[in-house]
């Protein structure tokens, strides 16, 4: 199983920083040749931030077959600048990128620069089209393997209201690919040290040439927002970076027997952190998830664990409580537990397809096949048009040596998502079973 991806048939492979053109799945069809010459005649054009549509090596290409000429810096002989809508034009420290800096101090001064989105520049050109494929939602999955992110940070980014389904089927939820990657965006930023306050300053700049800057601003309020991380030990509660003491008194006074007995046995387990919400806020089983996902987030898979058993305490029949905690446990190894989580989670919602796809997953790699078949034939059962249930009963088939199955299903799969991160790989499986195929698009 797939660490990033929690499935343990497909291997996840490296997604390179500026993805080719063939990669990128907002990538359009491109022929020059039927668009009209000398558009950008007279345009010394330079380029800002990474290019969603192409690499910025092509975007010169297409520059100089419209009559422009292409330059690496900004002066005072540039006309028009395109920002990247992949990545912004943002330095680590969250400030404007040196080339949009100076375009506006030029700009001021008197020169005239056009500064422009990358669709709007697509747009002059004739290129940019409303093609409902480059607007297409992707699952968890597809966009783990895209992005190189781990599911449970996606599941943990849409459990923290910081990306939002667009749609969901039987819960599983299909995102929209700019949100996401905006969010990864800003993770990284503040990662790197940007401040919100930077941050805020340079987006506001931003969103008069982004032609669609949607939540970004929301997003960045969210990522900021976090919860307080304390530890417990046998004097209480205490914030590590400060050694500050905490109390809880509400706490205290409504511990029960049974959380005392609970208490006992985690002190017999000291290399487990507790994490304990602020005591101004309620400890609901909503706010244990949502610190669970954050742990989660941060690789810290032992301290998820007990924030999703805290949940569950509040609210043992949560299925996506069950799933989540499964999830956590596959991840440091405990393979069994997560399939009785996985089992826990479809007995409070029989209908939770990424959990049948889970089970399937992990029966597989049990080798017991069979019951990693009626788990995926249960998946597509809910959702026939499912695309990973049949990309992954397909590999599973594959195992079990029944190649003339698994052909259905990989065909199946292609039918569904030509352009999905795991198209290359059926096609591929199909080309090696003597299945003659179409070319995949690009």
């Amino acid at each position: 199983m797939d660490e990033a991806t929690n499935k343990p048939i497909i291997s996840s492979d490296e997604v390179r920083a500026n993805p080719s053109a063939e990669e990128n799945p907002r990538q359009e069809n491109v022929d020059s040749s039927l668009q009209p010459p000398g558009v950008l005649a007279g345009e010394t054009v330079a380029l800002t931030g990474t290019l969603a549509s192409m690499t910025h090596e092509q975007a010169a290409e297409m520059i100089e077959q419209h009559g422009g000429n292409i330059t690496q810096h900004v002066s005072r002989h540039t006309t028009l600048l395109v920002i990247g809508e992949e990545g912004w034009p943002l330095e680590d420290d969250g400030k404007p990128s040196v080339k949009l800096q100076h375009a506006e101090s030029l700009i001021h001064e008197g020169i005239e620069i056009r500064i422009v989105s990358e669709s709007d520049w697509l747009s002059m050109m004739g290129l940019y089209t409303d093609d409902p494929d480059v607007k297409r939602l992707y699952t968890p999955a597809m966009l783990s393997k895209l992005l190189n992110l781990p599911v449970h940070t996606i599941r943990s980014w849409e459990r923290a209201g910081l990306i939002r389904a667009e749609k969901k089927v039987c819960r599983l939820p299909y995102f929209n690919y700019n949100e996401v990657t905006a969010a990864r965006r800003l993770s990284e930023l503040m990662r790197c040290g940007a401040t919100q306050e930077e941050l805020t300053r340079s987006m506001q700049m931003l969103k008069k040439f982004l032609p669609k800057p949607g939540r970004i601003l929301e997003q960045l309020e969210i990522l900021s927002d976090q919860h307080q991380l304390v530890i417990r030990d046998e004097h209480g509660v205490f914030e590590p970076s400060t050694r500050q003491r905490l109390f809880n008194f509400t706490e205290e006074e409504n511990k029960t027997e049974s959380d005392q007995q609970e208490e006992a046995e985690e002190e017999q387990h000291a290399h487990l952190l507790r994490f304990d919400l602020p005591a101004t806020q309620p400890q609901t089983a909503t706010d244990w998830m949502v610190e669970g996902c954050r742990r989660s987030e941060m690789a810290d898979s032992s301290a998820a664990i007990r924030c999703f058993h805290q949940a569950l305490r509040v609210r043992p029949d949560d299925a996506e409580a069950h799933f989540y905690l499964a999830d956590c446990l596959y991840r440091i190894g405990k393979q069994e537990a997560a399939l009785e989580r996985y089992l826990a989670a479809i007995e409070n919602d029989p209908e939770y397809l990424e959990a049948w796809t889970q089970i399937g997953c992990l029966y597989a790699e049990l080798h017991k096949w069979t019951e990693s078949l009626l788990a995926f034939d249960e998946s597509l059962h809910i959702f026939p048009d499912f695309p990973e249930a049949h990309l992954h009963k397909a590999e599973t088939l594959r195992q079990m040596k029944q190649t003339d199955d698994a052909i259905t299903h990989w065909k199946r799969y292609l039918e569904l998502d030509q352009r999905g991160p795991w198209a290359e790989l059926a096609h591929q499986r199909l080309e090696q079973a003597g299945v003659p195929c179409e070319p995949l698009e690009t």
